[in-house]
């Protein structure tokens, strides 16, 4: 099945923000409809920053709905998934939207998986099925449905520690195809950029993608230099390098774009002299009317090969794997696709070769999330069934790049998950940065199991574990269908536990590993309380007001010891303020009211600034001052049993804390429009 995800190759997508005088016109010189004109031209032309800037100015013009998909799906295009997922969510934010928008969910749902949100992306692609008439849409649900089930069933890695490398390495405009050398410094392609290009400005000149080599030092990596322009030629952008066994021999990829398209990529070579590397020249056989990067030596059949990836005619969809012989004379034979064992009819890119055994991504088979990485085997004339390499080599973004070290006792991988450490450019998924990871020599983990009250198994819940001691970003879990869950630790480190579930109080819990020095399992279970559900809401009613007749504005409430108007206030007092501009003779007494804790005189004054503080909110709408009395009542009239002498909590204290009105002047009567729900009156 051909899916219609993003095609990651290089990330100019991500840094480039083009400079047109169309785009660069003032907003209030552009109509709504030139407003859709270069938003649509921007689309067109690739720049889907500007695109989605000019059609989010046209939604905020028209608040045209059908604008909102178009916004959405540049956003996801952009990698800004947190971004698009609240955009897609504005369709169904309101009664007249109901039955509309079916296929749009679809997308919804595709996006809250990628952000890791199992739980409601289950739920959105159940209702796209149940509602959609589009059978090639539902299809693909299903698949991405699959790939969610397939949580329970993935490797954990607890052995496998992937760490940001958190150094100049990583910028803010993405990096990818880190390989180590032989001397252990690490090369790279990156954009090397700490803000975004503007093409036209003084960057359009040197904007492409650099091959970089950084030493390895005590600290990390030394600060990273390009390679010479005989391997980073202008105009191309230069990446996906791979070296052969001894490291003589270098292969690496030159690309073009058009726009956002790639429209040239070609593989090349340059051998090691004198510590530097040789002019590159193109490689000769495998180049062709296509395609062709992410070259990556090794070996078929007892030949040195190149594997390769291609979207050559005669593949099975999307692109595809390649390999190609080495003739003996610096020349490759013909390429022969791997075969439908490994690839598909969506995408397999970033091959990598160790020992029989072959790395690469895929988003062709139902996946956690966009691109995950697989592993197949060589047994001498067939590859195996491939692998998904699981948990921490891949999560719900994407996982690209596998590769290892020399000694085998770690590598790296590429991904654009967010984390702490993160230099974000425009928005914390866009880009991808370099990931370290190595296989602990002692394994400690933590086994978390969820229950509710009657210490049944509660699954789908969201665990945050965060290290307090170093400064790693915290690793969080969500798995559908399980109420266990395994995180990696390390010795002699604290670590606090955050639990969320839809529908139960949060919880947490704090453990350190103190002393661990051998393998262990430190156990957990943590029993979750259920919240409460609201009343239902039954119907609006109007009730009639008097003069004199004091009524409670429920939602105004104080902290302890504070005159601040708490945001829920705001409703309340947007209710006041309609009256008040309903009634324009109508003149109100605004009282206040403490709790019994504190002297009287200070719960007095107290009282007064709190009720002045309310007046004060309606007074920078616009009500006329002398139309409100302010009064502090301080803790003369409480309303439950929380008097001086009696000890009470402080949600039984916060009633007491509360704002009042009445009318003193005008109307004799008034309506005022309540919520009558089961179970009492609002």
């Amino acid at each position: 099945m051909k899916m219609n995800l993003l095609r990651l190759t290089i990330l100019l997508l991500s840094v480039i923000a083009f400079s047109n005088d169309a785009f660069a016109q003032p907003l209030r010189a552009q109509t709504y409809d030139q407003m859709l004109e270069v938003a649509e031209e921007a689309a067109e032309n690739g720049d889907y920053y500007n695109a989605r800037e000019w059609f989010e100015k046209a939604y905020d013009e028209s608040r045209d709905k059908n604008l909102v998909p178009l916004i959405g799906m540049l956003s996801y295009k952009l990698r800004d998934l947190e971004k698009a997922e609240k955009t897609y969510k504005k369709l169904w934010s309101s009664r007249s939207s109901e039955g509309k928008y079916i296929d749009e969910r679809y997308m919804y749902a595709v996006i809250q998986k990628e952000n890791g949100k199992y739980e409601e992306s289950i739920a959105n692609f159940k209702q796209f099925l149940t509602e959609s008439d589009n059978e090639a849409l539902k299809a693909n649900a299903q698949f991405q449905l699959d790939g969610i089930m397939e949580l329970n069933k993935l490797e954990q890695n607890l052995d496998i520690a992937v760490r940001f490398i958190d150094t100049d390495v990583n910028t803010a405009s993405g990096e990818s195809a880190p390989q180590e050398f032989r001397d252990g410094s690490l090369y790279y392609s990156s954009f090397n950029r700490r803000s975004t290009i503007e093409l036209g400005g003084e960057d359009d000149e040197d904007y492409h993608s650099k091959i970089y080599v950084a030493q390895k030092s005590d600290e990390g990596f030394t600060d990273p230099e390009p390679l010479g322009e005989q391997i980073n030629r202008r105009g191309f952008h230069n990446s996906n390098m791979s070296f052969s066994q001894d490291g003589r021999v270098m292969y690496f990829t030159r690309s073009q774009l058009t726009g956002s398209e790639l429209n040239m990529s070609k593989i090349f070579v340059s051998y090691r002299k004198d510590e530097d590397w040789s002019p590159a020249v193109e490689l000769v056989g495998i180049n062709g009317d296509y395609l062709a990067q992410h070259p990556c030596a090794g070996e078929l059949y007892g030949d040195d090969v190149i594997f390769f990836v291609s979207d050559m005619e005669g593949g099975y969809g999307g692109k595809d794997i390649y390999y190609s012989r080495e003739n003996g004379d610096g020349t490759f034979s013909s390429p022969t696709n791997l075969g439908e064992a490994i690839n598909t009819a969506g995408d397999e890119v970033t091959p990598y070769y160790r020992d029989g055994e072959l790395f690469f991504s895929t988003n062709g088979v139902p996946n956690i999330g966009g691109f995950d990485i697989y592993k197949t085997a060589w047994d001498g004339s067939n590859w195996s069934k491939p692998t998904n390499l699981g948990f921490n080599f891949n999560t719900s973004y994407d996982d690209l790049y596998y590769t290892l070290n020399y000694d085998g006792k770690g590598g790296y991988i590429v991904s654009n998950r967010p984390d702490d450490g993160k230099k974000k450019l425009k928005s914390v998924t866009c880009c991808d940065d370099i990931y370290s990871f190595t296989i602990r020599e002692v394994v400690i983990d933590l086994l978390a199991t969820i229950v509710d009250e009657d210490k049944q198994p509660l699954d789908g819940a969201t665990l945050k574990l965060s290290n307090l001691t170093q400064v790693i970003s915290p690793d969080t879990k969500t798995i559908p269908g399980n109420n266990e869950y395994q995180f990696m630790l390390d010795s002699d480190n604290n670590y606090k536990l955050l639990i969320n579930k839809e529908g139960y109080y949060p919880d947490s819990i704090s453990f350190n590993t103190a002393g661990i020095i051998d393998d262990f399992t430190v156990k957990r279970t943590i029993t979750l309380k259920p919240i409460p559900k609201e009343p239902e809401i039954v119907e609006d009613e109007y009730e009639t007001i008097t003069t004199n007749q004091p009524i409670r504005l429920n939602n105004i409430y104080y902290d302890l010891d504070d005159t601040k108007i708490l945001p829920d206030a705001e409703k309340d007092l947007s209710v006041l303020y309609d009256l008040l501009i309903k009634y324009p003779d109508m003149v109100i007494e605004l009282s206040s009211h403490t709790d019994s804790q504190g002297t009287s005189n200070y719960n007095e004054d107290l009282s007064q600034r709190r009720a002045e503080s309310a007046r004060n909110w309606l007074l920078n709408k616009g009500i006329v001052a002398d139309r409100i009395v302010p009064k502090g009542y301080g803790e003369q009239q409480i309303i439950n049993r929380c008097v001086n002498g009696v000890r009470c909590p402080d949600d039984e204290h916060r009633i007491n804390r509360r704002t009042e009105f009445k009318i003193i002047s005008g109307p004799q009567t008034i309506e005022i429009k309540k919520t009558v729900i089961k179970g009492g009156q609002g």
